[in-house]
């Protein structure tokens, strides 16, 4: 045809991405979009990019996929559209990198590939979260690593390998599920045996150094800067082996039957799901020795596309423990870089089996166009369920109960959406699955003392304490609840232990106040007053309001609490309310003198 062409078909590419996720770019942020754009102070510090390149403040050392997005920050902000855009033009850039490179490689249906590539359910996942650009960054730039390496290959300068190799090293930096890039270009061109193959491994060296670091470096972060710490820190190392056989043929056949797809899968929240048996383990390694030995009867591109496929998923298949694996064992998003090579060795299954028997091949277009057009129709019933936080969680919950992330997240989203009543039911439905979250004890305890369920909040509040000890913010909330159950004593104990761990605290010094000046004790008050330093209009009221209280007790030292109130008149000029309650105290009318001290006269 006259007008398919190479352009063409790069079109036809992102007209299919957009066609699926076009929709999505005008969502807000959910999940980790939250942490990593909306909510993330080091994105909007001055000196972001050298936090990023040369200290481990960040959650991980992907320091080029930091400094993008905040290129992106810097031109837009906190608004979600811009990120989500970007998210699926890389997507979309990726499709076409991908023919490219089939095409280069001259694997059957090249074009084909990347069609189904660019509209794959699981992929859904990677295109409706904007921090997943750390997915489709590293992808593009390891997909030009590779690119440049087999044209150099096939003939091409030396600057191609250069080019090559800062490519990996930038898919490195944005993300290293793709480490595993190197050994995989060695069994390559180790299975064709070529002429210059040794030297292909020699060349490969600097990408193995490169590898070894960013993997290790990963591992650093994981353990030190994320404390990731999952069931699987239990396991011993032969039992995670086990769990990766079993995750290994999850994968394949959620790439293979893409349906009920959903980001926290029934049975893999924990090991359960994992049958604890050897079998998973044994087909996978006997499934690579078959496409290692026997390439030449199976074909190398069925033979390297699945040898493709698990090397890209080896760093996520439950060895190494990261910081999701508390929330799943399994993710789809974790398909992305390797699920090119199960199509490619799918389209060559297919084309072997139309060369054996002909009349297969009779309509390959409206084969391939009829797998696209499935497909596609899959991933934007799926993609539909990312359409906003609410949907998204409940639609979870429905397919798995047990995830207790999927509770968590949602109960929050009733709470903002004013349902307290619901977002008390589910953030008690996570602490059934998962009772050592914190985060989950103390959302339930703030929702509850909001609808006045005060004895259940503070109980809430302690179970939350002895999962984290040392949040200044729930000894705080917890002595809110304590004072609303009058028990002072126990508030002000919690009050002085939220101010030992956060000085800074000043609803907790407010709130120990306030204490202090209903029991007379005003000379700590005052102490606890200077180190409050200005007070807000509503600080200022809750001053007022106890100082007045103050004098109401009986035999009130009322000398001392007009000392203490013209102390917080002198400190907080700008407050009439303080003013007010000092008047109140005072017998005897107070002239403002230079300095903004308060005296009587």
């Amino acid at each position: 045809m006259k007008y398919w062409n190479d352009k063409t078909r790069a079109i036809l590419l992102f007209a299919l991405a957009f066609l699926i996720y076009g929709f999505g770019i005008t969502r807000g942020f959910d999940f980790d979009d939250v942490v990593y754009i909306r909510d993330n102070p080091l994105l909007q510090r001055p000196d972001a990019f050298h936090t990023y390149w040369f200290t481990s403040e960040a959650f991980n050392y992907y320091p080029l996929f930091w400094s993008l997005l905040r290129v992106q920050w810097l031109f837009w902000g906190t608004n979600p559209i811009g990120y989500h855009l970007v998210n699926l033009l890389m997507h979309s850039v990726n499709a076409v990198l991908v023919w490219r490179i089939a095409r280069e490689w001259r694997l059957p249906g090249a074009w084909w590939v990347a069609a189904l590539f660019a509209v794959h359910p699981v992929n859904a996942q990677t295109v409706a979260w904007a921090a997943e650009q750390k997915n489709t960054w590293s992808f593009f730039f390891m997909a030009l690593s590779l690119l440049a390496f087999i044209r150099q290959r096939h003939g091409g300068s030396a600057a191609q390998y250069v080019l090559s190799l800062l490519w990996f090293a930038a898919a490195l930096a944005c993300k290293t599920s793709t480490v595993f890039l190197p050994v995989f270009l060695a069994i390559c061109y180790g299975f064709r045996r070529e002429k210059g193959t040794l030297a292909v491994w020699l060349r490969l060296a600097p990408f193995y150094a490169l590898g070894l670091a960013a993997g290790m470096t990963t591992v650093w972060f994981e353990k030190h800067r994320v404390a990731a710490k999952s069931l699987l820190s239990t396991l011993s190392l032969w039992q995670r082996l086990e769990v990766s056989g079993a995750t290994f043929w999850f994968y394949l056949e959620k790439a293979l039957v893409p349906i009920h797809l959903t980001p926290m899968y029934h049975g893999w929240v924990d090991t359960s799901a994992a049958t604890h048996t050897a079998l998973p383990g044994i087909l996978l390694v006997a499934l690579l020795l078959t496409c290692a030995l026997g390439w030449r009867r199976i074909g190398a591109p069925i033979a390297l596309g699945l040898i493709y496929y698990a090397l890209m998923l080896f760093p996520l298949l439950g060895i190494f423990d990261t910081n999701y694996f508390a929330y799943s064992l399994v993710a789809d998003h974790w398909q992305y870089h390797a699920l090119p090579g199960v199509i490619v060795a799918v389209i060559a299954a297919l084309h072997r089996l139309a060369q054996r028997w002909p009349r297969l091949a009779t309509y390959p277009d409206a084969i391939g166009s009829a797998a696209v057009l499935g497909l596609a129709a899959l991933a934007s019933a799926h993609f539909a369920h990312f359409e906003d936080p609410r949907s998204l969680w409940t639609y979870v919950v429905e397919e798995n109960p047990d995830a207790w992330i999927g509770w968590y997240n949602l109960g929050i989203v009733l709470a903002d959406d004013h349902q307290p009543a619901q977002a008390i039911a589910a953030y008690r439905r996570s602490i059934q699955v998962k009772a050592d979250y914190f985060q989950s004890h103390y959302n339930l305890a703030n929702s509850l003392s909001k609808e006045g369920q005060v004895a259940e909040a503070e109980r809430e509040y302690l179970a939350a304490e002895k999962l984290k000890s040392d949040d200044a913010d729930v000894h705080n909330n917890r002595a809110v609840a304590l004072m609303r159950l009058d028990r002072e004593n126990d508030a002000m104990a919690e009050f002085t232990r939220a101010l030992e761990l956060d000085p800074t605290e000043t609803s907790a010094r407010v709130n120990l106040i306030a204490i202090l000046l209903k029991r007379g004790q005003i000379k700590e008050a005052i102490q606890h007053l200077e180190k409050t330093g200005p007070l807000n209009e509503a600080n200022a009221h809750r001053i007022a309001d106890a100082i007045r209280a103050g004098g109401q007790i009986p035999n009130p030292p009322i000398h001392d609490l007009g000392e203490f109130a013209a102390r917080a008149c002198a400190l907080n000029p700008g407050q009439p309310e303080l003013r007010s309650a000092l008047d109140t105290v005072s017998t005897k009318p107070i002239l403002s003198v230079p300095g903004g001290a308060a005296q009587k006269q």
